[in-house]
């Protein structure tokens, strides 16, 4: 199921030559047409908001993605809502941008860079800023110094940082949106040589018999960013690869061993315990999670035996409310799959709760961990990430 969307890079926003950033060879300046894989994009939205470090989340929010296909207009060869799901009220319609927001651009740049950690920004700095001693202020959730949507590293070692919008409002607004105090939230800057792209996305969503879809991407020039030095990147890289991880875990259904990855000391923020009496309780609750994943763990060989058995995970199939239609063929259900590396889940049930650095040559399932992959048709999407994780849509 495909829908085109113009895309606008402008390469005005970028430095300019011999300058950081350096404008992607694989980027095109200018509007071009992207054809977009409804499938790819619903994969890519649920990924992208499966929590990192949260727990009691339930099943039915891991699958709210998929009533979306709904919202696509059924005969426009763009990407445009039908009516009814543009005149939702103001919430869901934020819902729905925001969603939107985040998945077109991710699955656009995925085609483009070979990313091989997307990470949420307020995670990443929480961890970062734990092991590295200082808690970074820039983590609230609101105000000037607003954490960027999502910190990534891409297969040569660059380490990107993307901000997304989305809006049902017109292209003005959209323009108004990434133009306004959007450097602020892009408050990290890597040493020389690890510098990849600072993007901030926008996506004006078109609506059914309005005006259509339209994606912009722009480089702007961060403010009072947090700097890493080339000293600090294992921190970094620590706090990339358990944001990952917790997030592949819980998709998959592991979500103990997820908040025991990405959350060592109890929060992702938390320093390790001291031999104080009023860290007692916590150590005791840290040593309990352990227990408790790796018995989750242990317990993989249950969960369903999924991509010619080699992963472990979930399988749903759901019935949709009416039909949707591709080239006059009626889909009536659709199956979604997502499993992790079975040999990864018993290299992690050996140590679940990391307290030092996570290290390949200690910690080997990070060795499965690789390139963000997606393959698509006109009914299928499929996301491979390295060996460790798989996830399909399927539309039947």
């Amino acid at each position: 199921m495909y829908r085109t969307i113009d895309v606008h890079v402008d390469k005005s926003s970028w430095p300019g030559v011999g300058k950081t950033p350096s404008f992607p060879p694989a980027f095109t300046a200018g509007t071009n047409n992207f054809n977009l894989n409804i499938n790819a994009m619903l994969l890519m939205i649920g990924y992208l908001t499966t929590p990192t470090s949260v727990t009691g989340v339930s099943l039915a929010e891991f699958w709210a993605w998929v009533r979306y296909l709904a919202a696509i207009t059924p005969h426009d060869a763009d990407l445009r809502l039908t009516r009814s799901y543009a005149d939702l009220d103001a919430h869901q319609k934020t819902i729905l941008s925001d969603d939107f927001g985040m998945g077109v651009p991710i699955v656009w740049l995925i085609k483009h860079l070979p990313l091989v950690e997307i990470v949420d920004g307020r995670y990443f700095l929480q961890r970062y800023g734990a092991r590295h001693g200082a808690h970074q202020h820039r983590t609230a959730k609101r105000g000037p110094n607003k954490t960027p949507d999502f910190v990534a590293r891409d297969r040569d070692g660059n380490w990107h940082i993307l901000e997304c919008k989305g809006t049902q409002s017109g292209e003005a607004f959209r323009n108004r949106q990434i133009n306004s105090g959007v450097s602020q939230k892009l408050s990290i800057i890597f040493p020389s040589g690890h510098t990849g792209q600072r993007l901030v996305s926008g996506l004006s969503i078109g609506i059914e018999d309005g005006n259509s879809s339209h994606l912009r991407i722009i480089d702007p020039v961060p403010d009072d960013p947090v700097t890493i030095a080339e000293s600090e990147l294992e921190f970094a890289q620590d706090a990339a690869t358990r944001g990952v991880m917790a997030k592949l875990l819980r998709s998959t259904g592991f979500e103990i061993s997820a908040e025991a990855v990405a959350a060592p000391f109890g929060k992702p923020q938390a320093m390790p315990p001291s031999k104080r009496k009023a860290d007692k309780k916590r150590v005791e609750y840290i040593a309990d999670r352990d227990r408790r994943a790796r018995e989750e763990l242990l317990e993989s060989t249950s969960r369903d035996h999924l991509f010619n058995g080699r992963y472990r995970g979930r399988e749903v199939t759901f019935q949709l409310p009416r039909p949707i239609y591709i080239r006059d063929v009626a889909i009536s259900k659709v199956t979604v799959r997502q499993g992790i590396n079975l040999d990864a889940l018993d290299l992690l049930r050996e140590q679940p709760t990391i307290e030092a650095l996570v290290d390949p040559s200690r910690n080997n399932w990070i060795d499965m961990m690789g390139t963000n992959i997606i393959s698509d048709d006109e009914q299928a999407a499929t996301l491979q990430i390295g060996d460790i994780f798989r996830s399909e849509m399927i539309l039947e």
